[in-house]
C-alpha cells in the first residue's frame, strides 16, 4: 500500500505532482513577491501625497522678509514639534546659504539634492536615518528656497513584513490546499490506468480471458490493441496445439505399422528383428507423448496462472495412487500442513504431484511418507519412500530427460524430467536427497499464489 502511493521515480504520476508542486510553489511566491511590492509602492504612493498637500502648506507660510528662512506658523501635524517625531521639513535659502529646520530633525541635516518634478527619493545617512523626501526649489518675492519634507521609512518597512508574514502564512496553506487537490486530481484521472492494471493481472492469473470494463476514450484504443494480441497469441496457441495433435495421430499409423511389421517378423522366426523395431516404435511414441505433454504444459502456465490447493492435489493424487498395482500395498502417510495455495494451475500442478509420488511408488518397499509446508513465500511439497536409496553419485544425474537408474523397473525415465520442466515453467525448484527412511527424498517448491 505505501508503494503504490509512493511512486518511483519513472512514475507519471510522480512527474505529474512534481510539475504541479513546482508550478503552485514558484506561482505563489511570485505572486507574494508582487503583493508585497504593490503593498510597499501603494504606501509610498500615499506618503507621497502627503508630503505634497504638506510642501504647499509649508511654502505658504515661508517668511521670505527675514535674511534667516523662518515660517509665519507652526503646520498642524505635532510630529514636526516632536524630536525624531517622523515627520521633518527643512527650509534653505540659497542666496544667503541660511538654513531653518523643524523641531523633529534635532541635530540632523537633510543634504539632498533637488529632484526634477519634485520626485520622490529615499535618504539615509550615516547613522541608518532612512526617510522619504520630496525636495522642490522655489523663488518667493524674487529669493531663491529649497525646500525639503521627510517622512520616516521604517513605519512602511515594518508594515511591509507584516503583510510578507501574513501572506507567506495564507499562501503557504493555499500551497498544501492546492497540492493537496492537486494529488486527489491525479489520483482520479489515473484511476482508468490502476483500473487497466488490475483488468491485465486479471488475463494474467487466468481469471479472464480479455481486457474487460469501461475505460475513457482514451484509453479504449490501448485495450481495442491488447484484446486483438491476446486473440491472435489464443489463435496462434490453438493452432499450434492442432498441429502438435495432428503430428502425434500422423505417427500414430506408421507406429503402428511397425509394430505389425515386427509382429509378422517375429512369427517368421526372426526375433530379433521384431525387438528391434518394437524399441524403436516404443522409443518414438514416448518421445511424441512427452512433447505433447510439454506442449500443453508450456500453453497452458503461460497464459493461464491460477491459484491452486497444494493439500487437495496430495490427497487426491494419493487416493488414485492407492487403488494402482504399485501403490495399494504401500503405507501412505500425509502429514500436511495449512493449506498453502500455490501459483501455478491445477492441472499442471496435479501433473507434478503426480509423477513424483508415482516415481516413489515405484521404488518404495513398504511406506512413503508425504508432508506440505510452507516457508516464506514458497510452499514446501516433501516426498520420501523407503526403497534401496540411490548413490550420492547418481542423484545430481536425476531429472535427466531419459534418465533410468534401473532398467529392470518399468518406466521411461521421463516422469521427474516432467516434473523439472513444470517446476522451470512456474518458478518452483526440485531438490533430491538421501531420506532418513532410507530411500529418495524428493524436496519440492513452489511460489505461494498471490493473495
Amino acid at each position: 500500500m505505501i508503494r503504490r502511493w509512493l511512486p518511483n521515480r519513472r512514475s507519471i504520476a510522480l512527474r505529474l505532482m512534481g510539475l504541479a508542486v513546482v508550478m503552485v510553489v514558484g506561482s505563489l511566491i511570485l505572486s507574494g513577491i508582487i503583493l508585497q511590492a504593490l503593498f510597499v509602492a501603494n504606501l509610498e504612493a500615499s506618503v507621497k501625497r502627503d508630503l505634497e498637500a504638506a510642501m504647499t502648506r509649508l511654502i505658504a507660510v515661508i517668511d521670505p522678509s527675514t535674511s534667516t528662512p523662518s515660517i509665519s506658523a507652526p503646520l498642524p501635524d505635532p510630529r514636526y514639534e516632536t524630536p525624531l517625531g517622523g515627520r521633518y521639513w527643512q527650509i534653505e535659502a540659497l542666496d544667503t546659504k541660511g538654513v531653518a529646520r523643524s523641531r523633529s530633525l534635532f541635530d540632523q541635516q537633510l543634504d539632498v539634492a533637488p529632484q526634477a518634478n519634485g520626485s520622490i527619493v529615499h535618504w539615509t545617512n550615516k547613522d541608518r536615518f532612512h526617510l522619504i523626501l520630496l525636495s522642490r526649489d522655489i523663488t518667493i518675492d524674487g529669493r531663491p528656497y529649497r525646500v525639503t519634507l521627510g517622512e520616516d521609512h521604517d513605519p512602511i518597512h515594518q508594515a511591509s513584513q507584516a503583510y510578507g508574514w501574513d501572506i507567506g502564512r495564507l499562501f503557504a496553506l493555499m500551497a498544501i490546499a492546492i497540492v493537496g487537490a492537486s494529488w486527489a486530481q491525479l489520483q482520479l484521472g489515473l484511476a482508468p490506468l490502476n483500473r487497466l492494471r488490475s483488468a491485465v493481472d486479471d488475463v494474467r492469473f487466468g481469471s479472464v480471458g480479455r481486457l474487460e470494463g469501461a475505460f475513457p476514450s482514451e484509453i479504449e484504443p490501448l485495450v481495442s490493441e491488447v484484446n486483438a494480441l491476446l486473440s491472435e497469441r489464443e489463435e496462434l496457441a490453438q493452432r499450434g496445439r492442432r498441429r502438435a495433435s495432428d503430428l502425434a495421430h500422423g505417427l500414430k499409423t506408421p507406429l503402428a505399422a511397425l509394430h505389425g511389421i515386427a509382429m509378422r517378423l517375429r512369427d517368421k522366426g526372426q526375433g530379433d528383428e521384431a525387438t528391434v523395431l518394437d524399441d524403436l516404435a516404443h522409443e518414438m511414441s514416448t518421445r511424441v507423448d512427452y512433447q505433447m505433454r510439454l506442449a500443453s504444459l508450456r500453453t497452458r502456465t503461460g497464459e493461464h496462472r491460477e491459484s491452486s490447493s497444494l493439500n487437495t492435489a496430495v490427497l487426491r493424487t494419493v487416493a488414485v495412487l492407492r487403488k494402482t498395482q504399485d501403490g495399494e500395498n504401500l503405507h501412505w502417510m500425509a502429514q500436511l500442513g495449512d493449506d498453502p495455495d500455490v501459483d501455478i494451475h491445477r492441472q499442471d500442478l496435479m501433473e507434478l504431484i503426480g509423477v513424483t509420488l508415482e516415481n516413489a511408488s515405484k521404488w518404495a518397499h513398504a511406506s512413503i511418507a508425504v508432508s506440505t509446508a510452507t516457508a516464506g513465500a514458497m510452499a514446501l511439497l516433501t516426498i520420501e519412500d523407503d526403497g534401496p536409496g540411490i548413490p550420492d553419485e547418481l542423484i545430481k544425474k536425476l531429472g535427466g530427460r531419459g534418465m533410468r537408474l534401473d532398467q529392470n523397473v518399468p518406466g521411461t525415465g521421463l516422469g521427474l524430467a516432467i516434473a523439472g520442466e513444470i517446476l522451470d515453467i512456474n518458478g518452483g525448484a526440485i531438490a533430491y536427497s538421501a531420506g532418513e527412511r532410507g530411500g529418495l527424498k524428493v524436496e519440492v517448491r513452489l511460489p505461494l499464489a498471490r493473495r
